[in-house]
């Protein structure tokens, strides 16, 4: 672990580990309060604390097109639950940072929730539930993911164009999103992702990170309950939005996957800014589906298969 000082110009920092095109959601800030992710790479520690979920990504890689209907696309390879939620309000803004962001991947940046509560296995949150079974509602798509600038391209990318992911990389590789208002209080899955597509004019050439967060949403008795779609039904190989040449003079950009959902509040590029860590967030256990407990440490109840390695080009 950091030391205090370091640990809190952490999110100022460049990070420039994933120089391979590869990366992962590294934490969360909720109001300052910082939630570990999971770090797939060989020989990483990581806290039994942690609210992101395991992954067998080794290489910090990625979900082809070919694996769309796969359960691999729901919480990228293996995707595997924790035991700790981290506490947040309806109406709150979450600040997702990823681990880097290589220059000239460009692509969408897609938010989705998925509800927990009613699931079996939800009585310890969404520790113990089928990530097939959830159904997942889409909060943010980034738009407008592709505009055109004067001059040259933001970031090293193609001249003349600014994608949704050139904002992310300006806010030192991170994105904020806003919890849904109203939602009803209960466990809840974040879904964050970036679709890289530099080699998306090939066949199976788009390059899909999703990534998941648990969340314990303090929200309205009786609040809005959350009816998506699978995740495993999102994408398709041929879809506008993934089959594509980026450096083909694009006139503009279909975002794939479901529209966002009513009454949700994506966060404007103008506000895509650096958070501030401010301390270690407690983050809870859920018990018997509707009460929490801070965690307390200790092992993950859920059973992580051992990580595999796979190759995947950068």
């Amino acid at each position: 672990m950091p030391p205090p000082l370091l640990r809190t110009l952490l999110p100022l920092l460049p990070l420039t580990t994933p120089v391979l095109a590869h990366s992962h959601l590294s934490h969360i800030l909720i109001n300052g309060q910082l939630y570990h992710g999971f770090d797939p790479r060989p020989n990483q520690s990581n806290t039994a604390s942690r609210v992101g979920w395991w992954t067998s990504a080794t290489d910090d890689g990625f979900v082809t097109p070919a694996n769309y209907t796969h359960p691999d696309i729901i919480c990228h390879r293996d995707g595997t639950s924790p035991a700790a939620h981290a506490p947040v309000r309806a109406g709150d803004r979450i600040h997702v940072q990823w681990n880097g962001w290589p220059v000239g991947h460009v692509g969408p940046v897609l938010t989705y929730f998925a509800g927990c509560a009613g699931l079996e296995g939800s009585e310890a949150g969404c520790t113990g539930v089928d990530k097939r079974e959830l159904r997942w509602t889409k909060v943010d798509d980034s738009e407008p993911v592709l505009e055109f600038v004067e001059g040259a391209g933001i970031n090293g990318g193609v001249p003349g164009q600014r994608w949704a992911s050139d904002v992310l990389i300006a806010a030192n590789n991170s994105w904020q999103v806003e919890v849904p208002r109203g939602l009803a209080t209960g466990p809840y899955v974040l879904r964050n992702e970036v679709i890289a597509l530099h080699y998306a004019a090939e066949e199976d050439g788009a390059q899909n990170y999703p990534l998941c967060m648990n969340l314990w949403v303090e929200g309205e008795e009786g609040g809005m309950e959350l009816d998506g779609f699978e995740a495993t039904e999102f994408y398709k190989e041929d879809d506008p939005g993934v089959w594509l040449n980026v450096s083909a003079g694009l006139k503009s950009y279909v975002v794939p996957g479901p529209t966002v959902a009513a009454g949700a509040t994506p966060v404007p590029y103008a506000e895509q800014t650096i958070s501030l860590f401010e301390a270690e967030g407690t983050p809870v256990v859920v018990l018997r589906g509707t009460e929490t407990a801070p965690f307390s440490g200790g092992a993950s109840p859920t059973a992580e298969p051992r990580a595999r390695g796979r190759y995947d080009r950068s």
